[in-house]
C-alpha cells in the first residue's frame, strides 16, 4: 500500500477549458430599463402604471440624452429612478450621481430606498465592490462603476466625474448654486468627458410659476397621455383642473360624486372607468404619450402626465380639492390650492390673482361706509388689535378689528410725531427710549358708536411692532422693538399681547407664520428663551389673501370695511403694491396702511390667538367687545339724529351714561399656567 502512487488527472484541453468557462464570455441579453425592472425589482408592477414603462426605456435610448418627467407626487417617479440605477449597477455600469434636494433627503434616499434596493435584489449586491469603504452613505463601489449620492451645493458637484445623473425632486432645489449656476448646468459639468454617453433625468412635481420643471419639460418634446375613451373609443388628453368634476358641498359630497368629463364626447365617467383608460395605454404607440412638440429632437425627451392617471383615487382628489377650496372660500387662503394642483394634479397652480388688474384707490373710496367715522368701533368687529409701523421720524399707527370669518375693519388710523410733552420730536432709529410712547396703546379704549350715540369702550388685546426698518445704522428697529418689548413687560403686560413682526417674502414656504425665534442669545450660545420673541409671518402669501379679500363686494367673511372719512392717502397706501409675475413689486413710496392690514392679520395668526380658525372663541376674557340691547340708546340715538350740529362721535371720550342692559355671563375657554392665565395675568 505505501508503495501505491496517487493517479494525477489528466490535463483539460482548452476545448474543455472553453466549454467549461463560455458562459462567462457570453454577451448579456440585450435590456431596457423597464425590461430590467420588471425581470428584476419585485415591487414593481409594470400594469399599475404602464406609461412609466415608456420613460424608463427612454433613459436606455442611445438617441436620448436628457429625459424629464413631470406629474404628481407619489406617481412614480422615484421606482423610474430606481430602476435606472439598478439597470446601471447590473447591466450597464456606468459612474452614477444622484442628486436630492438637500442633504437629509439624499440621506434619506440612500437608506430607504438604495439601501433596500441592494438588499431586495441579489445580482445588484453581487455587483457591490469588497470591503467596508465600498459601501458608505455618499459613495458606494461597485464592479465598473461608482454611485454617489449628492445635494446642491458646489462641494458635491466637484472632483469626479459622472456619466450619468439623476436630478430629483428638481423644484426644490435653488436656481443658482451659490453663485455657480443651476443643478442641470452643474451636473452638465461633471458630465463633460462623457459627451456622447452621457445621459440625465430631471424628475419633480411642479412647484414654480416660472422656470424649474416645467419649463425643462416645455422645452423637451413635451409628450402627454392620451388614453383610449371607454365610451367612444377616441383618445384624448385628460386635464384634471378641467375634467374632474364633484359637487360643491361638504368634502363627503365631493368624494361621493367625483367623476370625469370625457374631453372627446362628453361622457360621464365613474371612477371605475380609471382602471379601463391605464389598461387602453399598454398597446399604444410610446405607450399612449403623445409630443406636444412634434418637431423637438429625441435628444430631450419630456414626459408630463396628469393626476387623474396616478394612484390617487378620483373621489380622493376630489375631497381635498374640494377642502382647498372652502379654504379659499372661507380666509381667502390659496396655500391649500396651491399644495393640491402642486402635489396632487401634476400641475403648476396659477394664482386665484393673476392677471386682474391691480387695485386703484379710487375703488376703495367708493366703498367707504356713510355713517362710520375714523375712531370709532361701528357694530360688527369682536376683538382690536394695533399695529404700529416704524419711520424715521414718527410711528404710524393703524387699529384693526376683526370677527368671524376675517371680516375686518379699519377703525383708526394715525401717526404719533412728538412725545408726551407735545414738543420732542420722536426719532426711534436713534433714541430707543422714544419707544416708550406706545406703551399707552394697550390701555387705550376706543369709542364703540352705533346710530349716532357712543354706547361703550372697546379694548385693545394686542400691539404688533413692524422692526423691519433700519435707517442705514443697522437694525435699529429690532433694538428699539425689543426696548419696548421689555419696557411693556415690566408695566406687567402679558408677552402674549406683544408681537414683534419681521416681514418675510419667500412664496414656496407653506407656513403662513411660523414658529417664533427668540430675539437674542447668550453669551456662551444658544437662544435666551427670556428675551422677546420675533415673528417671520410669510408677507407675499398674507398679501395674496388680503388682495383677495379688498376684491370683495359684499359684506361678510372676508369682507375689508374702511370709513367714510377714509383719506385719499390712506386708500392710495392700501394700493401702494401690485402682484407681478409672482412677486409684490411697490407701485407707491408710501404703503403703511396696506403693511398694517398685513401684519394684524399676522398678529391673528400666530398662537395663543387664531390661528387657521375663522371663529372667534379665542379672544381672552376682557377683551372681546360685547354690545349693549339697541333698545337701551334708542331714544338718545333720536335726539342725536335731531341734532343741528351733532358732536363727532370720536371727539367723546367720557364713558357711556347709559347702563348696558344685563347679559348673561360669556364663558370663554382659556387656557392656564399655574400661575395664572395664558395673558399672565394672575388669579386671586
Amino acid at each position: 500500500m505505501l508503495g501505491m502512487r496517487e493517479a494525477i488527472p489528466p490535463f483539460e484541453t482548452g476545448a474543455q477549458v472553453l466549454a467549461r468557462l463560455a458562459h462567462l464570455l457570453q454577451p448579456k441579453e440585450a435590456l431596457s430599463v423597464s425590461e430590467w425592472a420588471e425581470r428584476y425589482i419585485p415591487h414593481y408592477d409594470p400594469m399599475a402604471l404602464p406609461f412609466l414603462a415608456e420613460i424608463m426605456d427612454a433613459l436606455s435610448d442611445p438617441e436620448t440624452s436628457e429625459v424629464g418627467d413631470m406629474g404628481p407626487a407619489q406617481a412614480g417617479k422615484s421606482m423610474v429612478g430606481e430602476a435606472w440605477i439598478g439597470w446601471s449597477i447590473e447591466h450597464d455600469p456606468e459612474p452614477f450621481l444622484m442628486v436630492q434636494p438637500d442633504k437629509a433627503a439624499a440621506e434619506a434616499f440612500v437608506k430607504l430606498r438604495i439601501d433596500q434596493l441592494l438588499a431586495s435584489i441579489p445580482v445588484l449586491k453581487a455587483q457591490l465592490a469588497h470591503g467596508d469603504a465600498s459601501d458608505n452613505m455618499h459613495l458606494k463601489l461597485f464592479r465598473g462603476m461608482y454611485l454617489g449620492a449628492a445635494w446642491p451645493v458646489r462641494s458635491q458637484f466637484r472632483q469626479r466625474p459622472y456619466c450619468r445623473g439623476w436630478l430629483d425632486d428638481y423644484d426644490a432645489m435653488p436656481d443658482d448654486v451659490e453663485g455657480e449656476g443651476s443643478p442641470i448646468k452643474l451636473l452638465n459639468g461633471r458630465q463633460t468627458s462623457f459627451e456622447g454617453r452621457d445621459t440625465k433625468l430631471v424628475s419633480s412635481s411642479p412647484a414654480r410659476e416660472i422656470g424649474g420643471v416645467e419649463a425643462f419639460i416645455a422645452s423637451g418634446t413635451d409628450e402627454r397621455l392620451q388614453p383610449v375613451c371607454p365610451e367612444c373609443g377616441s383618445r384624448a388628453e385628460l386635464n384634471l383642473r378641467r375634467d374632474l368634476k364633484f359637487d360643491a358641498g361638504t368634502l363627503d359630497e365631493a368624494e361621493q360624486s367625483a367623476h370625469v368629463i370625457a374631453p372627446c364626447c362628453g361622457s360621464v365617467l365613474e371612477p371605475t372607468a380609471k382602471r379601463a383608460l391605464l389598461d387602453s395605454l399598454v398597446d399604444l404607440p410610446n405607450r399612449g404619450f403623445v409630443a406636444a412638440n412634434a418637431e423637438a429632437s429625441k435628444r430631450r425627451r419630456t414626459f408630463r402626465r396628469d393626476g387623474l392617471l396616478s394612484f390617487t383615487s378620483w373621489g380622493a382628489l376630489a375631497r381635498e380639492w374640494r377642502e382647498a377650496q372652502m379654504a379659499w372660500e372661507d380666509r381667502q387662503d390659496e396655500n391649500p390650492l396651491k399644495t393640491f394642483f402642486n402635489v396632487k394634479a401634476g400641475v403648476n397652480y396659477r394664482s386665484q390673482l393673476s392677471g386682474e388688474k391691480p387695485l386703484e384707490a379710487a375703488d376703495l373710496l367708493k366703498r367707504r361706509e356713510q355713517g362710520w367715522q375714523l375712531g370709532t368701533v361701528p357694530r360688527g368687529p369682536k376683538v382690536l388689535n394695533a399695529v404700529i409701523d416704524v419711520q424715521r421720524d414718527r410711528f404710524e399707527v393703524a387699529i384693526i378689528g376683526t370677527a368671524a370669518g376675517r371680516e375686518t375693519w379699519l377703525v383708526d388710523r394715525f401717526a404719533i410725531h412728538v412725545l408726551d410733552d407735545g414738543l420732542t420730536s420722536i426719532m426711534p432709529f436713534l433714541h430707543k427710549e422714544h419707544w416708550k410712547v406706545l406703551l399707552p396703546l394697550f390701555d387705550r379704549k376706543v369709542p364703540m358708536v352705533d346710530m349716532g350715540v357712543t354706547v361703550g369702550h372697546a379694548p385693545i388685546l394686542s400691539v404688533t411692532v413692524d422692526t423691519g426698518g433700519s435707517d442705514r445704522k443697522g437694525d435699529q428697529a429690532t433694538e428699539g422693538s425689543k426696548f419696548f418689548w421689555q419696557a411693556a413687560r415690566a408695566l406687567g403686560v402679558a408677552a402674549n399681547r406683544i408681537t414683534l413682526v419681521k416681514g418675510g417674502s419667500r412664496p414656496n414656504d407653506n407656513k403662513l407664520m411660523p414658529p417664533a425665534e427668540f430675539a437674542d442669545q447668550k453669551v456662551k450660545g444658544g437662544r435666551k428663551k427670556t428675551s422677546a420673541r420675533l415673528w417671520r409671518p410669510n408677507v407675499h402669501k398674507i398679501k395674496n389673501i388680503l388682495d383677495a379679500r379688498l376684491r370683495r363686494t359684499v359684506p361678510g367673511p372676508g369682507y375689508i370695511h374702511l370709513p367714510e372719512n377714509l383719506s385719499e392717502e390712506h386708500a392710495d397706501e392700501i394700493v401702494a403694491e401690485e402682484l407681478v409675475d409672482g412677486k409684490w413689486k411697490a407701485r407707491r413710496a408710501r404703503n403703511e396702511t396696506w403693511d398694517h392690514l398685513v401684519y394684524a392679520e399676522a398678529a391673528i395668526l400666530k398662537p395663543p390667538f387664531a390661528q387657521s380658525r375663522t371663529d372667534m372663541r379665542w379672544i381672552p376674557r376682557g377683551f372681546a367687545i360685547l354690545w349693549p340691547n339697541k333698545s337701551d340708546y334708542a331714544e338718545q340715538a333720536v335726539e342725536a339724529a335731531e341734532q343741528p350740529n351733532p358732536v363727532p362721535a370720536e371727539a367723546e371720550q367720557e364713558q357711556p351714561k347709559i347702563a348696558p342692559a344685563k347679559r348673561p355671563v360669556r364663558r370663554t375657554m382659556i387656557k392656564r399656567k399655574r400661575k395664572g392665565d395664558w395673558l399672565g395675568k394672575r388669579r386671586s
